[in-house]
């Protein structure tokens, strides 16, 4: 019989991962009521802490601090919830610090961390300014303050050597599969939707512009500049109102000859749909659509939205991992992790002769 996991822990009791974690670990911030219901629970269905992580906590702080920049978009909620198990099921709490955009610099997380005294920090999402040089000048600053720290679904682009390990999905061989899947439904004339300025070169947006282009590539299909839709909220470019004006904006000057979209994620590719349909287009009739990252929203939008899955759990169990391994050694390698995202098939592609 497989181990207890402290989620499954958690559903028993009707409690929260964290306060499993706090039960099990004599934590004051736990009424006794519920400590010794946790602890019951366990014993009775055989939970077993993790031990190796019990010790390590001996010599550094109980909590990692996550922190994300922006918008809390679903992509970030899910891959928090999966953080905070794989933290908790190690004997840690953890907390969500949010920065703003104005404030996403060097010195506000040195305060929070410093401040807060955490064990590590998981930078989720995006960290930095659009001006990929300022980006990387705060992310060489982030390697200044002695806490272990890893970027969670976004990579570290301070320059060739890598100041910190990340894990993210491959964007670039997803974004390849899914306008090779178009090419393969027999579309040759396929635009891009939500592509930001051209010194985020090295931002999710970019690595998927780039797979679109080695897909085009591949097919010995021409480059056209004209089918590459600029974001029009260059400061939300992974937003449904972002597809919906940047796509807007873009259909009055459109080559007619385009029989398919890619969105830069899902969300996009729901504001696409939208501004596809104030236009008389019709998904996939007269137009076929795919999206980047296998959200809810596009699995119950009708047409179900054919889109390239992140594999979520996969990435928060992997920056768990890698933190927690820095925090035990700090000296260790850094890691730059790809995972490979995986096709989900929809109803928003239609094949073409």
């Amino acid at each position: 019989m497989a181990e207890m996991t402290i989620r499954e822990l958690a559903d028993i009791c009707g409690v929260a991962v964290s306060t499993v974690s706090r039960a099990m670990n004599d934590r004051s911030d736990v009424s006794p009521e519920t400590r010794e219901r946790v602890r019951a629970a366990a014993r009775r269905y055989g939970y077993i802490p993790n031990a190796s992580a019990r010790r390590l906590k001996i010599s550094t702080t109980q909590t990692i601090s996550v922190i994300v920049q922006g918008e809390l978009g679903q992509l970030v909620i899910e891959v928090l919830s999966h953080l905070e198990e794989a933290f908790a099921e190690s004997g840690y709490d953890t907390t969500l610090q949010h920065v703003s955009e104005e404030h996403a610099h060097a010195g506000t997380v040195e305060r929070l961390v410093r401040e807060g005294k955490y064990g590590g920090v998981v930078f989720l999402g995006r960290y930095g300014s659009s001006d990929r040089d300022l980006s990387a000048q705060l992310i060489r600053r982030l390697a200044e303050i002695d806490v272990p720290m890893v970027f969670c679904t976004t990579p570290d682009y301070s320059g060739a050597d890598s100041l910190h390990s990340s894990i993210s999905v491959d964007d670039q061989s997803g974004a390849f599969e899914l306008v090779s899947h178009l090419i393969e439904a027999g579309h040759r004339r396929i635009a891009f939707v939500g592509a930001g300025s051209e010194r985020d070169r090295e931002h999710a947006w970019a690595l998927r512009l780039a797979g679109y282009r080695s897909a085009l590539a591949a097919a010995s299909i021409p480059f056209d500049e004209r089918l590459v839709v600029p974001s029009a909220e260059e400061h939300h470019i992974y937003s449904i109102v972002n597809g919906y004006e940047s796509t807007k904006r873009w259909l009055p000057d459109a080559p007619t000859d385009v029989t398919a979209l890619m969105a830069v994620c899902d969300a996009a590719a729901l504001g696409t749909a939208r501004a596809l349909s104030e236009a008389g287009k019709r998904v996939p009739e007269d137009c076929s659509l795919v999206g980047f990252d296998g959200m809810d929203l596009a699995k119950y939008y009708v047409p179900r939205i054919t889109t390239l899955a992140q594999p979520l759990s996969e990435i928060a169990q992997s920056a768990a991992r890698v933190l927690l391994a820095t925090m035990r050694n700090p000296s260790r390698a850094i890691e730059q992790v790809w995972i490979r995202g995986r096709l989900l098939e929809g109803e928003s592609v239609r094949r073409i002769d």
